[in-house]
C-alpha cells in the first residue's frame, strides 16, 4: 500500500496504517536521529517524537507532500531541538580502558588500545567538525550522506531549492577539507 494511502487511512483513525508507516520508517528516522544528535539514547527519544508528532498533526498532512519528506523534515527539526535543549558536548567513548586485556602490540590494529585510541579521535574530531556546520549545511549533509537522499528530496524536505542544497552541501565540504586538513594529511 502507498505511503498516501496510509496516511488517509491514519486520518481517519486506523491504527494498523500507522503502524505499518511506523515499521516502515522507523529504521531511517532512527538512523537520521542518532546520527543527527550524536547518540543512541537521545536518536531514540528523538525517533519516538517524530513518529508521535506525525501521528498528533495526522490531520495537517497534505496528499501531495511525500510521506518521506514529511518525515525527514520533522526528524531534522526534532534532532535541531535536541541539540539546542542539550548543552552539554559529548565525550569520546573510552569504553576499551575498562576491558581487562593487556597490551599486546602483536594483536591487529583494530584491536589495539592505541589504534582504539587513535580511531576515536578521529571519529571525534570529524563529528566535531560536522557538529561544527551551520544548521542547513549539516542537515543537507547528513541528509545526503547518511540518508542517500537526491537533491530534490533534500530540498523538498528542506524547503529549499535544489541550487541552494548543491551550495550548501559544496560549502559543507569546503568547511570540512578546512577542518579536517591536518587530520587527513
Amino acid at each position: 500500500m502507498q505511503d498516501t494511502d496510509l496516511m488517509l487511512r491514519v486520518q481517519k483513525g486506523d491504527e494498523a496504517a500507522f503502524n505499518t508507516i511506523v515499521e516502515r520508517y522507523q529504521k531511517r528516522i532512527l538512523d537520521l536521529c542518532t546520527r543527527y544528535v550524536g547518540n543512541p539514547a537521545d536518536g531514540e527519544e528523538v525517533a519516538m517524537d517524530v513518529f508521535f508528532q506525525l501521528y498528533r498533526t495526522r490531520l495537517d498532512y497534505r496528499p501531495e507532500a511525500k510521506l518521506s519528506t514529511y518525515l525527514y523534515r520533522i526528524a531534522v527539526n526534532r534532532s535541531l531541538n535536541r541539540i539546542r535543549d542539550r548543552k552539554r558536548r559529548r565525550l569520546v567513548s573510552f569504553e576499551w580502558l575498562r576491558r581487562d586485556r593487556p597490551f599486546d602490540p602483536g594483536a591487529p590494529d583494530e584491536e589495539r588500545p592505541d589504534s582504539m585510541l587513535e580511531t576515536a579521535e578521529r571519529e571525534a574530531l570529524v563529528r566535531g567538525a560536522v557538529d561544527g556546520l551551520p544548521e542547513k549545511q549539516k542537515t543537507a549533509l547528513l541528509l545526503r550522506r547518511t540518508e542517500e537522499l537526491s537533491y530534490e528530496e533534500i530540498a523538498a524536505a528542506m524547503g529549499t531549492t535544489v541550487s541552494a542544497v548543491e551550495s550548501l552541501l559544496f560549502r559543507a565540504r569546503e568547511t570540512l577539507k578546512k577542518k579536517l586538513r591536518p587530520v587527513i594529511s
